[in-house]
């Protein structure tokens, strides 16, 4: 035979056995015996008669397949315990409806059998609808389910009931469970990776983007801490403003602005920021610029830039850092007294953790996955994520793009709680603001705006009045704008822009 293990797993030879297999098996392992939920399982090809060609082959790739199920299932069942499941349910029996409802968020997949999935769903159900439940109620349920007879029902769920009378460790044996359950979730990783792995047509990238974005899936799902008492965090929080005190810790991260820093003091961790303004105000010079500084503390500091590749973002910092104009450095002119500083910016620039991602059609999904690998580099430490922009994001394609960008938005800032790392993410203003007098944006001039100012922390605005008048008195001056500052006060404070080298400098009395 031709084909090898994975090939014949794929092909449609594989489909037409499994379909005899299944009819023959009557959904129970023919080498073992065994019936259970794993559907390739039931699959046993040893009395498949003669109908196909190459009979050894097939028995020798089946049992194969056969084989890795077997040692799957095995794992399985090593990563599960029943009797800690029935002492849970036990207690839950014994609960108020309280307790259970803060277990809600526990997927049912914690247990590892149908009927014990059934009993602990209809609790939480009851439990949301302040419903009280007992025995009498579930084993009801489960007959009208025909799940079990009543009577039988009762019987088991008293059985658990007296398997646990310590209702105080019913929230030990929920993390015990849940620690199982991501457990499983993590064996069956490889697996998944294999299938994945079989398409050749599928790119590399997107490959390991998928197999990075399985991972952080059960990731997320091992954050079980929702409910903390305020005494934890009043006490984390005092520590915090003695330390802040003594000058021994920054309030936020500071972005090498003073005024600006003094404002909101220091860019916070966990905030999601808004930088807008019309064409050529200077919004990615000015968020390089914050780029730049952050990462002169050894913060790494990740760029992900939908509008310009990857060599125009260099050649921006590199222009600010040696103070030589882009044009000079897109053309090669550059002079003899260039080359000095033109080296030394290029040393300076290699020193600093700064990652930049230039791809096209970039989803928050795997802005959070490349933002991860940083942190696994840097011992969990990322100083800040930049985002040019947040209108060429990626979303589900609804049809709704008002609604999409809301999605959009609601993404970047649980992304940036879940990192504990201030995002900044670019933005475009309506064209509205042209048709005005006094050109000086506003909130509501953010385009598609209304989910970008709701879930923002901090919308800054640039503008700049030379742009618009010639003769202004205010040459070479920008307007920082800051719109909106959920944690603090909002006003205007006034950088030097260099239109040379595009970059802001502080204005020094």
């Amino acid at each position: 035979m031709s084909l090898n293990y994975y090939e014949y797993i794929d092909s449609l030879d594989w489909q037409e056995v499994r379909k005899l297999a299944l009819q023959r098996s009557g959904r129970k392992c023919q080498i073992c015996g065994a019936v259970n939920d794993l559907d390739v399982h039931h699959n046993s090809y040893d009395n498949l008669g003669n109908e196909r060609e190459h009979l050894e082959d097939l028995v020798v790739l089946c049992s194969e397949h056969h084989q890795l199920y077997h040692d799957s299932l095995a794992e399985v069942e090593r990563l599960a315990d029943q009797r800690l499941e029935e002492r849970l349910l036990g207690a839950l029996l014994q609960q108020n409806p309280a307790f259970i409802k803060s277990l809600s968020d526990f997927p049912a997949d914690i247990f590892t059998s149908s009927l014990r999935r059934e009993v602990f769903n209809y609790l939480c159900y009851g439990a949301n609808e302040e419903k009280a439940i007992d025995s009498v109620i579930i084993a009801g349920y489960l007959a009208q389910c025909k799940v079990l007879e009543a009577e039988e029902a009762e019987k088991l769920l008293n059985n658990w009931v007296s398997s646990s009378p310590n209702l105080q460790n019913a929230e030990i044996y929920a993390k015990e469970l849940y620690n199982l359950y991501l457990r499983r979730q993590i064996q069956q990783l490889p697996a998944k990776i294999t299938r994945l792995n079989r398409n050749y047509q599928r790119p590399i990238i997107e490959l390991i983007d998928t197999i990075q974005a399985s991972i952080q899936v059960i990731a997320n799902k091992s954050d079980t801490n929702q409910l903390i008492h305020i005494s934890d965090t009043l006490i984390e929080t005092f520590e915090n403003i003695v330390e802040r005190n003594r000058g021994i810790i920054l309030p936020g991260i500071p972005c090498g602005f003073y005024d600006l820093d003094a404002m909101t003091s220091g860019f916070q961790r966990s905030d999601l920021i808004i930088v807008a303004g019309r064409t050529s105000m200077g919004k990615s010079a000015f968020c390089l610029d914050i780029a730049s500084n952050v990462a002169n503390y050894k913060l790494p500091v990740c760029i992900f830039s939908l509008e310009m590749s990857k060599e125009q973002v260099v050649s921006r910092l590199l222009s600010a850092e040696a103070q030589i104009e882009s044009s000079y450095l897109r053309t090669g002119r550059i002079t003899k007294s260039q080359w000095e500083p033109l080296s030394r910016a290029i040393s300076n620039l290699a020193e600093l953790p700064i990652y930049i991602d230039d791809r096209p059609n970039l989803s928050v999904a795997k802005i959070q996955s490349k933002a991860r690998q940083v942190m696994l580099e840097h011992e969990s430490c990322l100083g800040l994520i930049v985002i040019d922009y947040i209108q060429l994001l990626t979303g589900d394609n609804d049809e709704n793009r008002a609604r999409e960008l809301a999605k959009i938005t609601r993404s970047l800032k649980a992304l940036a709680k879940e990192l504990n790392v201030p995002v900044i993410v670019l933005s475009q203003l309506n064209r509205s603001v042209e048709s005005r007098t006094n050109k000086r944006p506003m909130l509501s001039d953010l385009k598609e705006s209304g989910s970008i100012e709701e879930d923002a922390d901090l919308v800054i605005m640039l503008y700049r009045d030379e742009y618009y008048s010639a003769d202004t008195p205010d040459r070479g001056i920008a307007e920082v704008i800051l719109a909106k500052h959920r944690n603090g006060p909002t006003g205007t404070i006034k950088l030097l822009f260099n239109t040379q080298f595009a970059c802001f400098k502080n204005i020094k009395f």
